[in-house]
Order: C-alpha cells, then structure tokens, then sequence
C-alpha cells in the first residue's frame, strides 16, 4: 500500500469548504438520531448506520482493496469498536433523552478526553495552559448538567454518562490509529472499520431484540445519517486530512456544536437556553487552550501559512 502522502500547513478554499460540510452534517447527525433512535432503536440505529455506511464506501474501493485489508483485521476491530460501534450507540442511546444541540456539544470534549489519554498513555508533559484547559472543559460539562438540579433525573444522567464515555471512545480511537494504523490508506481504513464495526454490534443489536419498522422520516434519517453524515463525510474528512495538517483536519470539532445547536433550533424546534451557549463558549476555551493554537493561527485558516506547534489528534471529528 502507497504511502500517505505529506501534509501542509497551507489550507485553501476547497479544505475550507471542506471543513464547514464536515462540521454540518456531523451536526446535523444529531438531529438524525434524535428522529430514528426512538423509532428503530438506538442499538439498531447505530448498527444500520456502520453497515449502510462501511457497505457503501466497499463498493466504492472494490474488492481486491477489501482483500488487501485481511492482514489487518484485528487493527480494524479495535478501531471499529471504539471509533463506530461504540460511540455511535452511546450517541442514539443519548438523544432518546437529550437534545441533539446538548448531545453534539458533548463530542466537544473528545480533544479534552485525547489530552487526557495522551498523557496517560503517550507520555506527553502536562504544561499550566493544558491544565487550565482541561479544568475549564471539564467545567463546562458541570455547567451543562446544572441547571434546576432537581429536573435532573436518572434517565438525564445516564444519556449525558453515555455522551461523555462516546467522546471517550472516540478518543481512545483517535489515539489508537495514530499508533497503530499508518501504512492504511485512508479511505481504506474507513470502510474495514465500519464493517469490523458493524460486526462487532450486530449480535448485540440482535439480543436487543428485533428492530421496528420507522416511519417515513425515520427510513429518511436513517439514510442520510449513512450516507451523508459517513459514507459520503468521511471520505472528505480523510482526504483533506491527507491535504492538509491534522490540526486543520480537526477544527470540525469546533464547528459540530454550532451546526448541532442550529439544526436542533431550526428543524426541531429544541431550546438554546443560556446554559448551552455558556458551556460552548467554556468548552471552545478550554479547546484552545488544549490545543495551542496561537491566536494569529484563526486568521490562518483562510490560507494563510500556520505556525502550529505540535500536531493535535486524528480523528476526533470523525466521527459522529
């Protein structure tokens, strides 16, 4: 298998356009969820988006690069399982009770959880400004499960619980294929993934017993959550991800929780109270802080040279 080609620090307009796509149809994943979980099942919802998913981007790489994949299958169940199956289903599974613009704001902290288990597993310094960005996110998450604390019942801790340990997952995921995955080509690594996934899931989806028959807008959502918001995104994603720097191929991260408040508001009517934007604005500090992007790198983004100094975490917008 070819290399991966050299990265660049440089981002055009096609990247940028890249970035703003990325960031609203992962959003707009939440907003899927949130009309095919309760109708089909979260565990089914999660399993019948890997499978449509991982079935599409194979027909599209064929089957002599499926064959070619054989040797690293154990690697794609990993990656499977921590970067799909579960994190999907903890994501159908929350928003039976949160709202989509609560639940994508959560996928925020995956950055937060990365730097955690980087230095916990990669060895990598603690410096005062991660610290302080990691109280702050973790802050945040205080400020968005505040509120009336006695509206706050077990159901609403458990589908918050099951959005938190998704960007754990996700998290675990990112680290992990950039460990142990190089030499996959992207796209490559995408569809063995989905389909290890939805391996994985399927005899759990099973004993949890026979998926409903959804509705008209359920059978829509679940299409587009397949095909738009995985198929079709993360192809994109891992080819500006070979274009660009891993640090630009994750500033989705920070556009998912303003396109999932937007989708929530607009299609679902759902409250953007001052809770929500309070924990945004923390959680978009502290990912600044996590991650050093120096102030003059914002500017950058519209094709200017970055002056980025270490890379941040592939894969951690992947990945809704």
């Amino acid at each position: 298998m070819s290399p991966r080609p050299l990265t660049s620090n440089r981002i055009g307009l096609p990247d940028l356009g890249a970035l703003v796509y990325l960031g609203a149809v992962w959003g707009a994943a939440f907003l899927f969820f949130r009309v095919a979980s309760p109708e089909v099942g979260p565990v089914w919802t999660a399993e019948i988006r890997i499978a449509l998913a991982g079935g599409l981007i194979a027909l599209f790489i064929g089957p002599r690069r499926l064959r070619a994949l054989r040797p690293h299958v154990g690697k794609l169940v990993i990656v499977g399982t921590t970067f799909s199956a579960i994190p999907f289903t903890m994501l159908a599974f929350a928003t039976l009770t949160l709202p989509g613009s609560l639940a994508s704001l959560l996928m925020a902290t995956t950055p937060l959880f990365t730097a955690m288990i980087g230095l916990a597993w990669l060895g990598q310094r603690p410096t005062a400004r991660m610290v302080a960005g990691l109280a702050i996110g973790f802050g945040a998450v205080a400020v968005l499960l505040g509120g009336d604390a006695a509206a706050i019942g077990p159901a609403t801790i458990l589908a918050f619980g099951a959005g938190l340990v998704a960007a754990l997952s996700y998290a675990v995921a990112g680290t992990y294929v950039k460990r142990s995955t190089q030499g996959i080509p992207p796209v490559d690594l995408a569809a063995g993934q989905l389909l290890a996934g939805a391996a994985v899931l399927l005899p759990i989806a099973i004993l949890s017993g026979a998926p409903r028959m959804p509705a008209v807008d359920g059978i829509v959502s679940l299409g587009l959550l397949a095909l738009v918001s995985t198929a079709i995104a993360w192809p994109v994603y891992f080819r500006m991800s070979e274009r660009t720097n891993a640090t630009t191929a994750s500033t989705p991260t920070f556009i998912v929780p303003m396109f999932g408040m937007l989708w929530g508001g607009l299609v679902l009517r759902e409250p953007i109270g001052p809770e929500l934007l309070a924990g945004f604005s923390l959680t978009l500090v502290s990912l600044l802080l996590v991650l050093p992007v120096p102030v003059g790198a914002i500017g950058a983004r519209l094709g200017v040279v970055t002056h980025l100094r270490r890379p941040a975490v592939l894969g951690v917008a992947a990945k809704i």
